[in-house]
């Protein structure tokens, strides 16, 4: 997923790291000096969103292998400081323990929803040229009309 290069206008790519810098829509539209309309339209695209996803996820404690190495280190101290003082409830590692595998079931379910892929709009189109049985109710002529529908350069 790392490796996917996402498409976005110049427009599209200022607003998103505006709205990354300032976090909400009135204070990119003041920036900018456009409509909050305006900002919200290009928030709402689907390359634009994506591109905030990503920079929101690779930055910080929110980065997938900072909050990995902080859960590591935390279950790591948890573990010693039960080693030397042979005192720790039965509760503190196995919740720590699920908490881990909580948060990294929730990444691979997120990874797999934006692998998905839907499609919002499809065009079908049938083209029958005239065999088949058109021939004997007026094929000849619908094969003809098509011709001159898709084909109108050809007069």
């Amino acid at each position: 997923m790392a490796n996917e290069i996402t498409q976005i206008s110049p427009e599209g790519l200022e607003i998103a790291n505006m709205y990354l810098m300032y976090g909400n829509i009135a204070a990119v539209s003041q920036q900018l000096q456009i409509s909050e309309y305006e900002v919200t339209q290009y928030l709402g695209r689907r390359e634009v969103k994506k591109y905030i996803d990503t920079a929101y996820l690779d930055a910080g404690y929110r980065n997938r292998s900072n909050i990995a190495s902080v859960m590591d280190e935390i279950i790591a101290s948890k573990l010693e400081e039960a080693q030397e003082s042979e005192v720790y409830t039965k509760k503190d590692l196995p919740d720590l323990m699920m908490m881990a595998h909580k948060m990294r079931m929730d990444e691979l379910k997120a990874l797999e929803s934006l692998e998905k892929v839907t499609i919002k709009n499809q065009l079908n189109m049938q083209i029958n040229d005239g065999a088949g049985g058109f021939a004997a109710a007026g094929g000849a002529n619908y094969s003809k009309l098509m011709d001159a529908i898709l084909n109108p350069d050809e007069d």
